[in-house]
């Protein structure tokens, strides 16, 4: 049985330390002696309940006194030292704004509730896109018959034409099973989602459209619903506008509960459907995962395959969603938490500096009579008074930071909302100040638990330091050398990846070129001489611009990461080509794009209807099918058609899928020959391609109001943002390193300038006996650095073991090899003497007599 005078005196632990000093021992005698009276078991009742009421009330009070006091004192403290102060605060309020700064994306990408309900519970079934489970069969299973499901929703996206009155649109839209809302929880914001039996054959053909559609296309108009709009020229009829959030799956505009039917709303393309579901409470997700592979066996047995280890697969909804930036944000993450630590190791070393001048002080007030919990909880809130400035000024730079991303952040991370009032992010920025202040605050505890009041007052010296302290100090600028090394090797190898990219041979010029796109699915353009009239009609409207130099067309854009691949493509001369590119293009295209004629000729007007129609490989092409073969007059024999293709040019290659990657073998036909349901058009202007966006859009637009004119942008504008990742990662992760370098100098200024200081009366005595200040100089310069070059050789490590991190990044960032740890540590090293060298400055000032009579 507890006590009640033990547990008393555990709960008088929470007074403050002089507070305890002063009264712990009456109170306890007096609750001793009021136990023993008490008679019964309400008397014993009254005077727990008058102990703790008095406990609820004086603890508080006396804390927020004592803690008055403590950071008066700290006031003081630190007005002696104002620049130090000011560089420590400094320190911290950049690397926690920068902390909290990333950590509002991370909340926003990773921890925000999905607009979903219980979003913990639902899973993604992943299977193999060619499977057969993929299709009517395997949904009515997973959907009737799981055994770990409660239901099983799925659907498939693609991009179609909306047409409701007005100008076409472009518009990504989901057709959906009729439980799609139900299953997820998403409610409408407006009208209704569908009903459960909208996805039957027979069934009235309605849609659901997104907040963000409402809002741009009819205005928050309300009277939306009922509307009729035309989807790939399929009438529907709107009942309900989506949450403002909600637009899952992939940016979803539309919703239509037309499940495995593949004639409601005509399109060319395949399908590909995917499969959510939400748990049976008290299912978790190891036994979900386990059946759902023994289900998937007997529903799916194609899904396994021995080279793809990759399905079939249950994941959560959230991991899913996330995947595609999860990796980012982590990374992120980990260097921020490298600069924040650099930043901790120089606010360590301001405290313990302070800490060992203090001693004579600390070691007065012991003398007279404070306890060693009461000095240790002085310097806890000096520390935590630090920190917490620190943190203030760091919201505003995490202000900063944030409104930043929106303009920085590659697209998939700008569309989302970053904000500093979310309670998640303000309670990191608070919670992470106290943890660093109560770390810190702690340490120089250490050396008060050391302290010998009697010692320290008898010393010559005493604020001199001693080498446990000195040892520690040194410690902890290794540490900020390694992990700035870190950082540094790391900036340079992603910004060298960077420039390669930069300079990579795209194959085009995208200066002074506008692009746009048109798409003809659900328009009258639906016969192949229809769509070709109509493509010839935008041809001829464009080259009358005036300003315009040329025209082209292409099926994929360069920089498109969709793009259609042959697995083979055989030669007349029995040669074969592995995973052949094959794009559509327009005559004009490769003057448009000023992509290099290697050999042979363009194409022209009237070739398509030619015996054997043209075709144009690029040089990788030509390079695969054989270094003796002359490729220009070869046929090919082509998977669209029996007919044999004439090679009749090669050009230079084009990066397809981005300029990360290297462009692979490709082929070229003429549109004519087989117009695609969509084209990208290019139209290279002779003055600034902004200024004719609008003219071009307007041009095409007035030929028919019917076909969607989207995506008009200059070539120049598509580039960025194809490069906008590898350029965020450079610029995000240089700009850590340069914060880390900042501090890791001024730690070791601090260092160096902190044992000149303590120092003073040593150098003093050198010089009197003769020593050179150069020489004086020289010893301090060498003892500063000598923890440098501990660290430069820990962060090379360090540099190499963050490789395998870089090449996740983005293709291209390479291990940070032997030039580029030099590189790094050359700067590193010359930083450092430059900041010690300035530190050491002051020994040029001392004047010997004065250094000795000081003391």
């Amino acid at each position: 049985m507890i006590d009640p005078a033990k547990l008393y005196r555990k709960l008088l632990r929470l007074y403050p330390a002089s507070f305890r000093e002063e009264y712990e021992a009456p109170m306890e005698r007096q609750f001793r002696d009021e136990q023993r009276e008490a008679q019964n078991w309400s008397e014993h009742i009254r005077l727990w309940g008058h102990a703790l009421s008095d406990l609820a009330i004086s603890v508080p009070r006396e804390t927020l006194r004592e803690t008055g006091q403590d950071l008066r004192f700290a006031l003081r403290v630190y007005r002696r030292r104002p620049l130090s102060t000011a560089l420590a605060v400094g320190a911290l309020a950049l690397s926690i704004g920068v902390s909290t700064g990333v950590f509002s994306v991370a909340d926003a990408l990773l921890l925000r509730t999905l607009p979903f309900s219980d979003a913990a519970h639902l899973v993604q079934l992943r299977l193999s896109p060619f499977s057969a489970a993929n299709g009517r069969a395997g949904f009515a299973a997973w959907h009737d018959h799981s055994s770990y499901l409660e239901s099983a929703a799925a659907f498939s996206t693609s991009e179609m034409n909306l047409n409701a009155g007005r100008d076409a649109l472009r518009v990504r839209v989901s057709e959906t099973s009729a439980n799609f809302f139900s299953l997820l929880g998403a409610k409408s914001d407006l009208g209704r989602t569908f009903a459960s039996d909208e996805d039957k054959p027979g069934q009235a053909h309605v849609a659901v459209i997104s907040h963000r559609l409402w809002q741009q296309a009819y205005g928050e108009d309300r009277a939306v619903l009922g509307a009729t709009v035309h989807l790939n020229g399929t009438p529907l009829t709107i009942v309900g506008v989506a949450q403002p959030r909600f637009d899952y799956p992939d940016k979803t505009d539309v919703w239509i509960p037309t499940v495995f039917d593949f004639e409601t709303v005509p399109k060319r393309g395949a399908f590909l459907w995917q499969t959510i579901g939400r748990l049976k409470p008290g299912i978790t997700m190891a036994q979900a995962r386990q059946r759902f592979k023994t289900e998937a066996s007997h529903v799916s047995p194609d899904s396994f395959r021995r080279d793809d280890h990759q399905y079939p697969e249950l994941v959560a909804l959230r991991d899913q969603i996330t995947s595609g930036v999860r990796q980012l944000v982590l990374i992120l993450s980990t260097v921020v938490l490298l600069v924040l630590l650099t930043a901790c190791a120089n606010v360590a070393q301001l405290l313990l500096s302070r800490t060992t001048e203090r001693k004579q002080e600390l070691a007065l007030r012991a003398a007279l009579g404070a306890s060693r919990s009461r000095l240790v909880q002085q310097l806890i809130t000096e520390a935590t008074a630090l920190t917490l400035a620190g943190a203030g000024l760091g919201l505003v730079v995490a202000f900063g930071a944030s409104r930043l991303a929106s303009v920085a952040l590659p697209a998939e991370l700008a569309t989302q909302t970053y904000t500093l009032l979310e309670w998640r992010v303000l309670c990191f920025a608070v919670v992470l100040a106290l943890v660093v202040g109560v770390i810190f605050g702690v340490m120089p505890a250490w050396l008060i638990g050391r302290l010998q009041p009697s010692a320290q007052l008898t010393r010559v010296q005493p604020g001199a330091s001693e080498p446990g302290t000195r040892r520690l100090r040194s410690a902890l600028v290794g540490l900020q050398v390694a992990l700035t090394l870190t950082l540094i090797a790391s900036s340079i190898t992603l910004g060298e990846a960077f420039l390669r990219l930069l300079d990579a041979d795209l194959g085009f010029h995208p200066a002074n070129v506008v692009t746009l796109n048109v798409s003809l699915q659900g328009t009258r353009y639906q016969s192949g001489s229809a769509e070709w009239q109509y493509y010839s009609a935008v041809l001829d409207r464009l080259r009358s611009i005036s300003g315009v130099d040329s025209v082209g067309a292409i099926n994929y854009l360069p920089l498109a990461h969709n793009v259609y691949m042959a697995s083979a493509i055989k030669l007349d001369s029995g040669q074969q080509v592995q995973t052949v590119v094959l794009n559509g293009v327009m005559p004009g295209y490769f003057q448009t794009m000023r992509t290099r004629l290697v050999a042979g000729s363009d194409f022209t007007m009237d070739e398509g209807n030619a015996p054997e129609p043209p075709v144009i490989v690029n040089e990788v092409f030509a390079r695969q099918a054989g270094a003796n073969v002359t490729i220009v007059g070869r046929r090919i024999i082509a998977p669209w058609t029996t007919r044999p293709y004439l090679i009749s040019g090669v050009v230079a290659t084009a990066r397809l899928a981005g300029p990360e990657y290297d462009g692979g073998p490709q082929i070229y036909w003429p549109v004519q020959e087989e117009p695609p349901p969509a084209l990208t058009f290019v139209v290279k202007v002779s003055g600034d391609a902004d200024e004719y966006l609008a003219k071009c859009r307007d041009a095409v637009a007035t030929i028919d109001r019917d076909v969607p004119v989207y995506e008009v942008q200059t070539l120049d504008q598509r580039l960025r943002e194809t490069l906008a990742r590898p350029r965020f990662y450079t610029t995000s992760v240089l700009f850590l390193g340069c914060l880390a370098l900042l501090l890791a100098v001024i730690g070791v200024y601090g260092t160096s300038s902190y044992a000149i200081a303590q120092r003073r009366h040593e150098l003093g005595v050198r010089m009197a006996l003769g020593a050179l200040p150069v020489n004086v100089r020289a010893m301090i310069l060498r003892q500063s650095l000598t923890p440098v070059g501990i660290g430069m050789a820990v962060g090379i490590g360090g540099a190499i073991w963050s490789g395998h991190f870089l090449q996740h990044l983005f293709v291209g960032a390479k291990m940070p090899n032997f030039p580029t740890c030099l590189d790094a540590s050359t700067l590193m090293l010359a930083t450092a003497i430059l900041a010690a060298w300035c530190a050491t400055v002051r020994i040029l000032a001392i004047d010997p007599i004065d250094a000795l009579r000081a003391e």
